[in-house]
């Protein structure tokens, strides 16, 4: 009697403890153990008071658990930022230059020039619907529309950044494209001869693709606005008409050729001497003389060898514009080595030769680079372009040898540029 007396309180207070939660359930196996040696406690009741005590543990883990669960999903809840839809629609491309220049010309009276210098480009292209696309970027550089080049100078002055493109594209058809406002300019060109890469052309322009075959064919008409003026007379433009088409064959070869038909409008009696060059034939008061309506072709045979040297490819330019006279122009190169040079251990080696005559062109538009962007010239470019790392690259581009075709001084250019570029 007296056992019970004893067992039935000491019970209670083990289910006490059971019940409050308390985790030292180790303590109270030790303790149940001890009231049986004392006789206090039979085995068969120990036995089920262990079993009471296991059945509690597991409960208590399971509850343990589901309560973690729940303030672990209330945390993520709460710590989660919704992301707008608008946002997914917007992707943000862009890169950055460091670039160190030297130049010189022989017999001109002054030094060679050293200048260090940076290019900042930041755009966003929106996925507006299935059809439409917005795109708008800003660059470094002044209102050169052949340079978004900053140098570093005026004591750390902090330079300005403009508006580089601005444009609306539609795409009814995955093969139709049309543009509208300040854009990339949408020719097909194998090299810089007529067109600096840094002009982002103004008007509106199509490109049409077709895929027949092993050929892919391709048109791109275009208006371009060369000027606007507040007075009552006819504004610049020009007109471009280009069709090509790109072969495959031989599972590892391609030829890629397409022709340009440029009009100019109202272009002759009109001064473009803010940005030429001033190597156009002009009149006694600055305007041009000739028209300039061109025909232009561009041409790349390659061949993809796969192996150290991956790919290996000839490529050139010819225009003829119709000027009385110096009105033709051409470039011919070869390059080799990784077609695009995006990551580390990729390079690409290039090298091209051109000759372009006074009137075969107009000089606002060329490679700025090459002669300071003067028609009327020929010369050697070489460059090498290397991957330090996905999507950071090292290049080096030489121009050699630059001379002007009518020129009696006879003044040659060399330019050495060292480039460290990343993009994103």
């Amino acid at each position: 009697m007296k056992k019970n007396i004893f067992t039935i309180p000491i019970i209670g207070i083990l289910l006490m403890i059971f019940m409050s939660g308390l985790t030292w359930a180790g303590e109270v196996d030790v303790l149940i153990n001890k009231l049986v040696e004392k006789g206090i406690l039979s085995g068969q009741e120990a036995t089920q008071l262990l079993l009471k005590t296991q059945n509690e543990k597991e409960r208590e883990k399971a509850v343990v658990k589901e309560i973690a669960k729940e303030a672990a999903q209330e945390e993520t809840k709460n710590s989660m930022v919704e992301i707008p839809k608008w946002v997914e629609k917007i992707n943000l491309k862009g890169d950055l230059r460091f670039r160190y220049q030297n130049e010189d010309k022989d017999d001109d009276g002054a030094p060679s020039r050293d200048r260090w210098r940076v290019r900042a480009r930041l755009g966003a292209v929106v996925d507006v619907t299935e059809h439409w696309e917005a795109g708008f970027g800003l660059a470094t550089g002044g209102d050169d529309p052949r340079s978004t080049n900053e140098t570093l100078d005026d004591t750390f002055e902090s330079p300005d950044v403009r508006l580089d493109y601005a444009y609306l594209k539609y795409s009814p058809f995955k093969s139709v494209a049309l543009f509208g406002g300040k854009f990339k300019n949408p020719l097909w060109k194998t090299k810089d001869l007529l067109w600096d890469g840094d002009i982002r052309t103004d008007g509106i322009a199509a490109k049409l693709n077709f895929k027949t075959g092993p050929a892919e064919i391709f048109f791109t008409p275009a208006y371009f606005i060369l000027d606007e003026y507040k007075a009552d007379r006819d504004d610049p433009y020009m007109l471009a008409f280009q069709g090509g088409t790109k072969l495959e064959f031989m599972d590892n070869m391609y030829f890629k050729v397409a022709a340009t038909y440029y009009y100019f409008g109202s272009v002759r009696g009109n001064d473009f001497s803010e940005h030429g060059s001033g190597t156009n034939s002009v009149d006694s008061s600055g305007n041009l003389t000739q028209d300039y309506d061109s025909i232009a072709f561009d041409a790349e045979y390659g061949i993809n060898l796969g192996g150290p040297v991956p790919c290996i490819a000839l490529f050139g330019q010819y225009v003829s514009s119709d000027a009385d006279e110096d009105e033709t122009g051409y470039l011919a190169g070869l390059k080799f080595g990784h077609k695009k040079v995006k990551k580390f251990g990729q390079w690409q080696v290039k090298y091209n030769y051109r000759d372009i005559e006074r009137d075969a062109w107009p000089d606002f538009l060329p490679d700025s680079d090459f002669y300071g962007g003067a028609t009327d010239a020929k010369g050697n470019e070489i460059e090498l372009v290397f991957g330090l790392a996905k999507y950071v690259t090292l290049g080096v581009d030489y121009y050699f040898n630059v001379e002007p075709l009518n020129d009696n001084t006879d003044r040659e250019q060399d330019l050495l540029q060292a480039d460290l570029v990343v993009k994103w």
